[in-house]
């Protein structure tokens, strides 16, 4: 289909990137290597989200592109760019004049909430219709997932010693099996009703030849799925490093 190869030019998501991909070589502790390579391409997951055709057909045709496009904003570029982060630029923000601010917004105890009830609440169907029929408020959303995406995710993917949002590995792996609740609150609910939630779509998902109904089951199993295999997979692999260490425990006892 055409629209595949459809992007658009909206100035504020260009200019945007740009700045976030050049204000990089002015954060502390900031060179050439890995980090910067997962800065970068955090920022081109956010402009592929916004300015494609994920985003041209999400918000004018699809649901599912819609919902393909929110998890990449929360859940594949948030922590692309919080592992690009340089260690002395989180240190400089844990040391400045916003630390107390910047560990409360990190601690799991609010990070955790915050992401659940930001993911949740924009998917009650009357406030993500009233959304997208209201430019701001469609940004504010896009802008509200990649918050609450760089504080969840640096919950487990930053630690500092002595720091209150350090967690064991059972800690981190309660933690990202948290994570994935949203996907079952709103992507199996939405999969499995038996009527369009999104009136939104109703009449224009047909346009593209597929029904409403399915094209809204379609993208809550996609969000589930998609969401379940992150996370889980993430506390897994937290949980397997556990392992050995537990073993060589076992084996060192008389």
């Amino acid at each position: 289909m055409h629209w595949l190869t459809v992007w658009q030019f909206d100035p504020s998501v260009w200019v945007g990137c740009a700045l976030g991909l050049v204000a990089y070589r002015w954060l502390p502790g900031a060179h050439r290597g890995r980090r910067l390579y997962l800065w970068v391409a955090g920022v081109l997951v956010v402009f592929v989200a916004l300015e494609s055709a994920i985003d041209v057909v999400g918000d004018n045709y699809l649901f599912t592109l819609h919902m393909a496009q929110h998890l990449m904003l929360s859940m594949v570029a948030p922590p692309l760019m919080v592992l690009g982060l340089p260690p002395q630029t989180i240190d400089a923000l844990l040391q400045g004049r916003a630390r107390r601010l910047v560990r409360l917004l990190v601690d799991p105890c609010f990070a955790g909430p915050a992401y659940f009830a930001v993911l949740v609440g924009w998917h009650w169907p009357p406030l993500f219709d009233f959304a997208l029929t209201h430019p701001p408020v469609h940004v504010m959303q896009h802008l509200s997932f990649i918050a609450v995406g760089l504080l969840f995710w640096w919950g487990t993917l930053v630690h500092r010693p002595g720091e209150r949002w350090n967690l064991s590995g059972l800690g981190e792996f309660a933690y990202l099996t948290v994570g994935a609740l949203p996907a079952v609150v709103v992507g199996l609910t939405v999969a499995l009703l038996p009527h369009p939630a999104y009136l939104y779509y109703l009449h224009r998902a047909p346009l593209l030849g597929i029904s409403a109904l399915a094209d809204q089951r379609v993208g809550g199993i996609l969000m589930f799925v998609f969401d379940n295999v992150v996370m889980l997979g993430v506390a897994g692999g937290y949980l397997w490093r556990m392992l050995p260490a537990d073993e060589a425990r076992l084996r060192a006892q008389p």
